[in-house]
């Protein structure tokens, strides 16, 4: 079910991710590690050639790894959303989150928050069962509207409930969400969120 699929791997976290991205994913970007930067400077991600290619760019340091996720297209998979993108800023430490970045892979009806509640499983039965304090919020982003939601994850198997953030957000090919989701030290995921958030810009055709 789509609500059992986005709830499994928001249950186990970065675990079964980490599995997906090791089936399909390509390598780091070239000249993208996460090792300390000396000059502090931001790259743009999202252009051909950046790590990731999708429909906007962001800013991103330039020490913090980039990884571009190969979607494996299933018609029959009910989850209309792929990982195409991954940015670690914590240095590769373990239990540090990563900013995940998804596209859908096929039309969705509606708007923004719509097509959020799409990522989400809105449909199932057990949509929202271990959620709780949650926020949604319309915002801009430079261009376009978006929406922003924020609320607590609480594992039934006794894990530390965590925060999940996402933003939705409208592109030439569809929506795009930014995520950043786990348990461990989201700071660092969440510093690249904000900057990608603040710096989303389309694409020039």
């Amino acid at each position: 079910m789509r609500r059992r699929q986005r709830g499994v791997r928001g249950l186990l976290g970065a675990v079964l991710l980490a599995g997906t991205v090791a089936g399909c994913g390509s390598g780091a970007a070239p000249g993208s590690g996460g090792g300390a930067s000396d000059d502090g400077g931001v790259v743009s991600v999202g252009a051909q050639g950046s790590g990731c290619a999708l429909p906007m760019t962001f800013e991103a340091e330039k020490r913090w790894t980039r990884k571009s996720v190969m979607p494996t297209y299933q018609p029959s998979k009910p989850w209309p959303f792929s990982v195409v993108c991954q940015i670690d800023a914590g240095g590769g430490a373990k239990d540090t989150p990563q900013l995940t970045v998804y596209l859908a892979d096929r039309p969705l009806d509606g708007g923004p928050t719509d097509m959020m509640d799409d990522f989400r499983g809105a449909g199932m039965s057990n949509h929202g069962e271990y959620e709780s304090e949650e926020q949604v919020s319309q915002v801009n982003v430079g261009f376009s509207s978006a929406v922003e939601v924020t609320y607590k994850l609480s594992p039934p198997d006794n894990q530390k409930p965590w925060k999940v953030t996402l933003l939705l957000v409208l592109t030439p090919k569809g929506p795009m969400v930014l995520e950043v989701q786990g348990p461990g030290n989201q700071g660092p995921a969440l510093k690249a969120y904000q900057r990608a958030k603040s710096t989303l810009q389309q694409v020039p055709s």
